[in-house]
């Protein structure tokens, strides 16, 4: 495995206090997988407090992940699991049955956006001593000290509920600040990289943490926002394009672009390593203002092979009902921009809200073919629309009619495929609208096909790939 001396793997202390098993769980149909990022953040924050800490993916280890669990949990003090709100809450909640069942006491903990958005639930099914709230890296280790030296938590801690004494919950519901300019290199000693090596060579990358934007449909439910400095991403992004001999890196950040200066430092060192290197990132409908035609170009340069936009809707109604703040000849004119430098415009949509038309739908499905006209290198994706908890949009498809589940196994249970006929949960939208609806979506776009299916399939060809000729046209 390789190291330098900004992600040296930390000798196991002599004197640990204890042994931290993080658990990840999976969704049962992984294709390529990212690395387990919350983790990654996590574990140099549980090491510095003297504990040993246990990374497992059970993406990466489906076959015998209950094995190496059980094995790992003997000398645990305390398992951390994290989740959504669909397929993996039920390696999610096994792994806490594991844990309780052990002989020596386990402290089972949770977090991830299920839990941060229905804490509740997760004490009602008796699947966890302790709920985190938003980012843990500063509470998670406290939480340990006091469970560990057996003192009393300090009036102060917030993001972090339990039950006390009288079976109440108990804690301060207020999510901790997302920060994310720690010098804390994520912990990549602590995984087998490898395994999270795609067949393009594409590493995935945070340079930020959280949104300054409300989109009513977000699931990130933390609007601020705190950026990695300079000297950080600078040294992070050197050690995966350099050090793991990554080809390609995709920025996650939700809006990535939206710092010009931020950005092209960010063109400039991907330029600067003399390697072909590729990458890409997501941006708002306003990306074609922010930058000069030299700055466009010089992106172009250093390896830019495709932009992602959540375009969402055609209609300027639905995307002022999302809070989107962009308006739609903004795709148009990004698509344009992007069109006339060879770069794939990576459009996603979103389909089937609350709220939505028959008539809504025709105008999505006409930027669709206007931005295909404009950027022929363009792929499109489609999403039919899944209630989110803690989102506004959520309460709207609650007050239009959607009944959410009430359980842990309810949620796991939610499709989240983008062909209607195996979706039964629309039903946030009128009977005979839903009717009309689908049948102009399937008229349109006959059976669905999801990007990995269609580069699995041959129907596409991601720009990352080696043998991608940057001036192909991506998707007809």
């Amino acid at each position: 495995m390789i190291c330098d001396k900004h992600n040296k793997i930390p000798e196991k202390p002599k004197n640990r206090k204890a042994k931290i098993v993080l658990f990840f769980p999976h969704v049962g149909y992984e294709n390529d997988v990212w690395m387990p990022f919350p983790y990654l953040y996590m574990a140099p924050f549980l090491e510095n407090h003297g504990y040993e800490v246990v990374i497992l993916d059970s993406r990466v280890n489906m076959e015998n992940w209950e094995q190496i669990l059980q094995k790992e949990l003997e000398d645990a003090f305390a398992i951390g699991i994290t989740s959504m709100s669909g397929p993996d809450l039920i390696p999610a909640m096994r792994a806490s049955q594991i844990a309780q069942s052990m002989k020596n006491k386990v402290h089972v903990m949770w977090g991830g956006h299920h839990s941060s958005a229905l804490p509740d639930e997760i004490f009602n099914e008796n699947m966890a001593d302790y709920v985190f709230l938003g980012p843990a890296e500063y509470t998670f280790p406290k939480v340990l000290d006091c469970l560990f030296e057996k003192k009393e938590f300090p009036p102060e801690l917030k993001g972090v509920l339990w039950r006390d004494k009288k079976g109440e919950i108990a804690g301060q519901r207020i999510p901790n600040f997302a920060k994310f300019d720690y010098e804390e290199a994520p912990a990549y000693h602590l995984i087998d990289v490898e395994k999270y090596r795609s067949k393009n060579n594409v590493v995935a990358y945070f340079k930020t943490r959280g949104c300054p934007f409300k989109c009513t449909f977000c699931a990130t439910g933390n609007f601020n926002t705190s950026h990695k400095l300079p000297s950080q991403y600078h040294r992070e992004i050197k050690y995966l394009l350099d050090d793991l001999k990554f080809d390609n890196l995709c920025f996650r950040d939700p809006t990535f672009f939206l710092k010009a200066s931020v950005v092209m430092d960010c063109a400039e060192l991907i330029n600067n390593l003399g390697q072909e290197k590729k990458w890409k990132g997501q941006a708002r409908g306003t990306f074609h203002r922010q930058y000069s035609p030299e700055q466009f170009k010089y992106m172009k340069k250093s390896g830019l092979t495709s932009v992602m936009f959540g375009v969402e809707s055609g209609s300027q109604r639905m995307l002022d009902f999302m809070v989107k703040k962009v308006k739609r000849e903004d795709y148009v004119k990004s698509a344009e921009v992007l069109g006339g430098l060879g770069i794939e415009m990576y459009a996603s949509f979103m389909f089937a809200m609350p709220g939505e038309t028959v008539a809504d739908l025709r105008e999505t499905i006409k930027l669709m073919h206007e931005l295909k006209k404009v950027n022929p290198n363009i792929f499109l994706q489609n999403c039919i629309f899944i209630p989110l908890p803690a989102t506004k949009m959520f309460k709207d498809a609650v007050g239009m009619g959607y009944k959410p589940p009430t359980t842990l196994l309810g949620w796991s249970k939610r499709n989240i495929s983008s062909r209607f006929e195996e979706r039964t949960d629309v039903n946030w939208m009128p009977k005979q609208e839903l009717k009309e609806y689908i049948k102009i979506y399937n008229e349109e776009f006959g059976i669905y096909k999801h990007a990995w299916e269609q580069e699995r399939d041959g129907e596409y060809q991601s720009p990352m790939s080696a043998a991608m000729d940057s001036n192909t046209a991506m998707h007809e």
